[in-house]
């Protein structure tokens, strides 16, 4: 024992400088989710979990494999620490986690904000006092306007929107340890009424939830809003579905589990409550949920309540739904089983479009799934999911991880979802937004080839066998993607990232016969970052896009923009500002690029037409826990008389948008992990 504390206490002191230049910005781990094929409110909440984890660290030693995903480790990774802590014994020094099968110094300093080291026997009490005195309190205010007033606001009759051009959202949350969190989540929309005595209404989204932990065998109970994930997402999946194209050339999901609804996305969450039973190897999950939602005769899911028309939708149908899921988890082996059913006050119907014949329709669903992941060797592994609606329609989904070698991995992931499946709380990998219709294959390879390289690519082949969506007969397509990554330096990085997509789309020929044709998009983006510290970095994109049709018709676009952050040592104001050009031919080579915005908000801009997009950034920090937040955008656009449509339409060929945040952090918990206990 004296010669490892020798070891660890030398590890300790070589990495320390290593550290000290390595300290992870979140703000750096978010950018990196840009390419991420899953929505904007999905991004968003990724955000505030990554940010919740990171003010409420947890302890390496006890941390559940949902915590451990969000943090960024793979299924091989989470394994292996697990099996570490289990067979050899528990993590005595963070610096330790290097020497498990999987780990290495980018992936400790990828999860350091999150983490910290503690003995397993802990467990905080839940005594009124030692909870008020030792929880972590943070309180968030924001305001957003657009300066220029949208036809929307000027209008008089019915169609103008009923409240103010400005959005405004209120946070509150309390963690004690990770035994006990409170949230209270309030949003307005620009153009929602506020403090309205007509509509009888403050915040137009209100949410919260409470929930508890260890309590015996009862592992959890969430009560409030929250989101459910089991198995590989095909029966229900509200947590994050990054799809395809993740760096680590991995295509088995993880969701599994309860997880507290903290976000101002004011969809794809239950209302009621939800509890997990562990019982040794076997983990029973009970949930329930009456949730209002907005009906139009189908699901509106933009909760955007700004006209007579939309207030009149808002809440105007129950969803009602329960069912519970068993899961056996031994070794790395998991098997699981899903069951639940939904309702609706009112039945469901979809518009009169021939695509749409196998949509669900009516009152009532039921949703049946077997998910199981199993070791087939020691560096591959299985897995799989099938499920079942109540029309006995199905949908599977299988695949294979491989890995090959230290960041070497490979992967096969095959999907068949008939037509006639019908989900509405389906997330899994897919091209289309409902799993249906769709076969597919995916593989996917990365590798680190040395210190200063490591590569990506993907390939994704698929097939719509009845009609979708803009396509009135079957279709077949196909997205590649890659992404080489030069690393010379700590304080140089350069990225370049390459996509080839092709989706067939219905087209009138000169004969007037409608059928599809090719429809294919080249993309390409070279990045660089210079940071020499967090007190300067400077970032650079260029962007260059070409899109062909079945006339041999070509438009394309580019874009070239630059960053410059900083952050002074001895004052506590910082700058962070972005200037960039664009000039697209049409709106299939538009650019969305991720910016920089209040801090914990994600955001990015669609770059399309011709002109330029600017920002600047003002925070002040009053202390370590304490700031205000500014920020000013501006959009210009060359020849043009007006922007958007409808409602949305400004006169003008500028539009700027103000924000100001401010957070208070209370009580902020230390972190241990340069102690030994």
């Amino acid at each position: 024992m004296a010669k490892r504390k020798v070891i660890y206490s030398i590890i300790i002191f070589v990495f320390s400088y290593v550290n000290s230049l390595a300290q992870i910005d979140i703000n750096n781990q978010i950018s990196s989710i840009e390419e991420s094929e899953i929505s904007e409110q999905e991004k968003q909440t990724l955000i505030e979990d990554l940010y919740y984890l990171s003010i409420n660290p947890v302890n390496i030693n006890t941390a559940d494999q949902n915590t451990l995903q969000l943090m960024g480790l793979d299924p091989f990774q989470i394994l292996s620490l697990q099996r570490y802590i289990k067979e050899t014994h528990q993590i005595l020094t963070i610096y330790e986690i290097l020497y498990i099968n999987g780990f290495s110094q980018e992936t400790l300093n990828q999860i350091l904000p999150y983490i910290y080291v503690g003995p397993v026997i802990y467990k905080p009490s839940l005594h009124i006092d030692s909870i008020l005195s030792k929880s972590t309190y943070d309180i968030r205010l924001q305001y957003k306007k657009v300066l220029e007033k949208a036809w929307g606001y000027l209008r008089d009759d019915d169609g103008g929107y009923q409240g103010k051009n400005f959005s405004t959202s209120f946070r509150y949350n309390q963690n004690y340890y990770n035994r006990l969190s409170f949230s209270i989540i309030a949003d307005k929309d620009a153009g929602e009424p506020f403090f309205n005595s007509k509509q009888k209404q403050t915040y137009d989204y209100l949410s919260a939830q409470f929930t508890i932990k260890d309590l015996s065998i009862i592992e959890q109970i969430t009560i409030g809003d929250y989101r459910l994930g089991f198995g590989e997402g095909l029966a229900i999946n509200q947590s994050l579905n990054f799809g395809h194209f993740t760096q680590d050339a991995k295509s088995k999901k993880n969701y599994s589990g309860i997880k507290p609804n903290r976000s101002i996305t004011e969809y794809n969450s239950m209302r009621g409550m939800a509890t997990k039973i562990n019982l040794k190897d076997l983990s029973v999950y009970l949930f329930g949920s009456y949730n209002r939602i907005d009906y139009s005769g189908s699901i509106l899911t933009t909760g955007l309540h700004r006209t007579n028309s939309e207030l009149l939708r808002k809440d105007s149908n129950i969803e009602a739904l329960y069912g519970t899921h068993i899961q056996w988890l031994r070794k790395g082996r998991e098997l699981g089983f899903t069951f639940f059913n939904y309702h609706y006050k009112y039945p469901i119907t979809h518009q009169n479009q021939d695509y749409m014949q196998h949509y669900f329709e009516g009152k009532i669903n039921s949703i049946y799934s077997f998910n199981a992941s199993l070791p087939i060797h020691r560096k591959v592994r299985g897995f799989g999911e099938i499920a079942m609606s109540r029309n006995k329609g199905w949908a599977l989904l299988t695949g294979v991880d491989i890995n090959l070698g230290y960041k070497t991995s490979l992967c096969f992931n095959y999907r068949h979802y008939q037509n006639q499946y019908q989900n509405n709380f389906a997330s899994a990998i897919g091209t289309q937004s409902r799993n249906a219709n769709e076969r597919g294959l995916y593989t996917a390879f990365s590798i680190k080839l040395n210190k200063y390289f490591n590569f990506f690519i993907g390939l994704d082949y698929f097939k719509f066998p009845d009609q979708s969506y803009r396509a009135n007969t079957s279709v077949s397509g196909y997205k590649i993607r890659s992404e080489l990554n030069f690393n010379p330096c700590l304080s140089n990085q350069l990225t370049l990232l390459y996509k080839n997509n092709n989706r067939q789309y219905n087209e009138t020929h000169p004969n007037d016969e409608i059928y599809p044709e090719d429809n294919i998009l080249n993309q390409i983006q070279l990045r660089y970052t210079y940071s020499k510290s967090k007190n300067l970095i400077l970032k650079t994109r260029v962007g260059y896009s070409k899109t062909r049709n079945y006339e041999s018709n070509e438009n394309q676009g580019m874009f070239i923009s630059q960053d410059l952050i900083l952050s002074p040592k001895t004052f506590p104001l910082s700058l962070n500002m972005r200037i960039a050009y664009f000039n697209t031919n049409d709106y299939d080579n538009a650019f969305y690029i991720y910016e920089y915005s209040l801090p914990l908000t994600y955001s990015s801009s669609q770059l399309y037409d011709i002109g330029l997009r600017s920002y600047l950034i003002l925070r002040y920090d009053f202390n370590n826990y304490l700031y205000l937040t500014a920020r000013y955008s501006i959009t210009y656009y060359k020849d043009k008389t007006e922007i958007h449509s409808s409602n949305e339409e400004i006169d003008g060929n500028h539009k700027q948008e103000i924000a100001f945040q401010f957070y208070w952090l209370i009580n902020k918990p230390k972190k241990k992990y340069l102690k030994n206990y």
